[in-house]
């Protein structure tokens, strides 16, 4: 078998028919869909427990874990190589898994592919210009690589990657309830490359009540922990013990990492310096006299990749570019 489609659902009657419609009208056949019910208190058991395609497979977890915990234990169960996944209130153009597939084996370097997405609404009320933002997003052109550490690659519903790979780096951490395809993409970028098909085979739908659009300010403190988290085990693990890194940053951003992240940041020792040539030849002095590991920069200052990139710092290596609203 080639390709596990895996949802993880809960409390989504409202647009799971649709969801789970365009996947079983795709134009690649040799799949199964494993859909993972997380504990819901609606009709999403009664909608699952009435699909007669033999194609589908249904789990029903008695209590919500957070859809990171659910789509692990729906990949675990998967017999495909590969692992695309759907969310449970969009929608997937039917030729979405043939193009990814004949994408993502056009290349062996990579081992994700997303797709261009359009962004559509249900039932909610959704402002225009939110829309055209979140598709100029998820849309716009990206280094991914270089963007490894500040921002997600794609979007995590039209995502097709090697299960082989998504097990290598263990799977998702349950432990980010918003933030945990940003945390998964980010490990991935240690095994291959991550791309999309230059095409939309993804409908989006922007929910104002969704988790990832409640509230913002603990998207971006769960997507900064992450990026803490990853650089600390994925390019400093070999100090045993926690990194010392500089933050250069404006003082709006210090304030917000004070008072969101700083009590739950158990991931890096974090000093911080201000913005300016100053700043950076003593950011520098610091790294090349060992009292600092890296250096973390929160806003998009060309000049100062350049500064640091000309006396010997890597991007995504010691320098690292990160978000911080």
């Amino acid at each position: 078998m080639e390709i596990s489609v895996v949802t993880a659902v809960f409390n989504g009657d409202e647009y799971l028919e649709e969801a789970i419609e365009s996947i079983l009208k795709q134009t690649f056949t040799d799949f199964e869909y494993i859909i993972v019910n997380d504990g819901s208190d609606d009709n999403t058991k009664e909608i699952l427990d009435n699909i007669t395609d033999q194609r589908v497979k249904v789990i029903h977890l008695e209590k919500n874990g957070g859809a990171a915990n659910a789509l692990n234990v729906g990949i675990n169960e998967a017999r495909g190589k590969w692992i695309a996944l759907q969310d449970a209130d969009d929608v997937s153009s039917e030729h979405r898994l043939q193009k990814q597939l004949q994408y993502i084996k056009s290349d062996s370097r990579l081992v994700v592919v997303g797709s261009l997405i359009q962004c559509i609404v249900g039932n909610d009320q959704v402002d225009q210009n939110s829309l055209k933002r979140t598709e100029s997003f998820f849309n716009g052109k990206k280094n991914f690589r270089n963007d490894q550490f500040y921002s997600t690659p794609i979007c995590n519903g039209s995502g097709l990657f090697l299960k082989s790979v998504f097990e290598k780096i263990g799977g998702y951490d349950p432990t980010f309830k918003i933030a945990y395809d940003y945390d998964l993409w980010t490990r991935m970028f240690e095994v291959g490359e991550i791309s999309r098909v230059p095409e939309v085979l993804y409908q989006y739908r922007k929910r104002g009540n969704s988790l990832a659009h409640s509230d913002r300010s603990d998207t971006a403190k769960e997507v900064l922990l992450s990026a803490f988290k990853n650089i600390s085990e994925l390019r400093f693990k070999h100090l045993n013990r926690k990194p010392k890194m500089l933050l250069m940053g404006t003082k709006r951003k210090l304030e917000f990492y004070r008072e969101n992240l700083e009590h739950e940041n158990d991931y890096l020792m974090i000093s911080f310096r201000g913005l300016g040539l100053k700043n950076a030849k003593r950011a520098y002095s610091l790294y090349q006299s060992n009292e600092i590991d890296g250096i973390m920069i929160a806003v998009k200052k060309s000049e100062l990749f350049r500064f640091f990139g000309r006396r010997s710092l890597t991007l995504g290596k010691n320098l690292f570019k990160i978000r911080i609203p």
